[in-house]
């Protein structure tokens, strides 16, 4: 599935280009924002974007707005950003903000202002709650539908300037040009295409990077502290945890402990997925479904006909449809992103035993989104080679179905 990358020109009150705002779309639909990325993965992908073009290229030197919420902005990837060429546009984020999160984000925030960076703030933020990000910001923004004379009277009172959004007709222009400092919208400017570009690239540097930092952890404090430098996996890795995955009855609150909790193994296999995750579930949830549990019930095998196989089973599994998903050869993904060979082996046939446990395990999977008496079968026939009841080895089958759905929803 294809992503472009667009932007669109803020004008000041002389009618001259301030800067672009750069934003991720789906190709064909510049208007709206592709709710099936999440906001953090998407400060990823455009500020490497942003690093990969250049901001001279990207906005021919003048300012570069980007949306960032009060999590995403914690990401360190905008630090290899030019910093003083910046305008942060804070926007809400899905999920609600903890205490903790604001005041870091308060602290980074800070930070990059002190790189030469420039925060606006939504109108929503525009509130006695947020005063703390109101004197940190010199931009409010509304849209052309909302602003009127006296919220601009008091943003400008407030030594802010007032960035009018969504400017969509000459009346729009007309009626907000006398309240504004910065315009944008269609009437002005719309936006274009600066670089189209597929998930699959983006995908193998993230698992690059992962993989790399997964071998260089040698503790588990190691692991947390990777885990802790990026804020979208510290919260997957905290709801999944305390989640019914576990049945847990104390909530773990701290990234350390939950760590710990989980080991060394676990902890490597869920980083791994969710690395994955947000990239692949956009393109094909359905194949990115079916390939959770067809790793799952390699794993399962592996515990009973080779235990020393269980990690190569499940990542096996996990990439087994990957070809599919991102339209890429297999085999080829797999060596770019440094997976292991034995598992790369699997897929071409020269590791016998470990394709053997994948060939059992699409079965059963297949046969499980089937029902009825494929699934029968396919369980009579996988049982007896696993010196298995039938009956315990549907009841796993189940079982692993609902642990996936838990883990998709983390």
């Amino acid at each position: 599935m294809s992503f472009v990358i667009a932007r669109q020109p803020v004008f000041d009150r002389e009618g001259k280009v301030y800067g672009y705002e750069v934003f991720l779309r789906r190709s064909g639909d510049l208007e709206r924002y592709p709710e099936d990325v999440s906001y953090n993965k998407a400060t990823f992908i455009v500020a490497e974007l942003i690093g990969e073009i250049g901001v001279e290229r990207l906005s021919e030197g003048k300012k570069v707005f980007m949306n960032v919420t009060l999590d995403s902005i914690l990401n360190r990837v905008l630090d290899l950003l030019f910093l003083d060429k910046m305008v942060f546009q804070i926007i809400p984020s899905k999920t609600e903000i903890g205490q903790s999160i604001y005041q870091n984000a308060l602290k980074r925030i800070d930070e990059l202002k002190e790189k030469g960076s420039i925060f606006a703030v939504k109108e929503e933020f525009y509130s006695s709650k947020y005063l703390d990000l109101m004197e940190r910001s010199s931009i409010v923004e509304f849209t052309a539908s909302s602003v009127d004379e006296g919220r601009a009277g008091a943003v400008r009172r407030n030594g802010k300037k007032v960035m009018v959004i969504k400017v969509e007709t000459e009346k729009d222009f007309s009626k907000v040009k006398p309240l504004g400092d910065l315009f944008s919208g269609n009437f002005l400017g719309p936006p274009s295409v600066v670089k189209e570009f597929e998930v699959a690239p983006f995908l193998k540097s993230t698992l690059l990077r992962m993989i790399g930092a997964l071998n260089t952890a040698q503790s588990i404090k190691d692991f947390a502290s990777i885990i802790a430098s990026d804020v979208g996996m510290s919260a997957k890795l905290l709801r999944f945890v305390n989640s019914a995955y576990f049945a847990r009855r104390k909530e773990i609150k701290d990234i350390v402990q939950a760590c710990a909790y989980l080991g060394m193994e676990n902890l490597k296999r869920f980083t791994l997925l969710v690395a994955t995750n947000d990239y692949v579930a956009v393109e094909n949830p359905e194949l990115w479904r079916r390939s959770l549990i067809r790793a799952m019930v390699a794993e399962e095998i592996a515990k009973r006909l080779n235990s020393k196989l269980t990690n190569e089973a499940y990542i096996a599994g996990l990439f087994s449809l990957i070809d599919e998903i991102l339209g890429v050869d297999k085999v080829e993904f797999l060596k770019e992103v440094n997976v292991d060979q034995s598992i790369v082996d699997a897929f071409t046939g020269k590791n016998q035993e470990l394709s053997g446990i994948l060939e059992k395990a699409a079965l059963l999977q297949e046969a499980l989104g089937e029902g009825g008496e494929a699934l029968d079968k396919a369980v009579e026939d996988v049982s007896e080679k696993l010196g298995m009841d039938p009956s315990d080895l549907k009841t796993i089958l189940f079982e692993i179905q609902e642990r996936a759905e838990e883990l998709l929803r983390i």
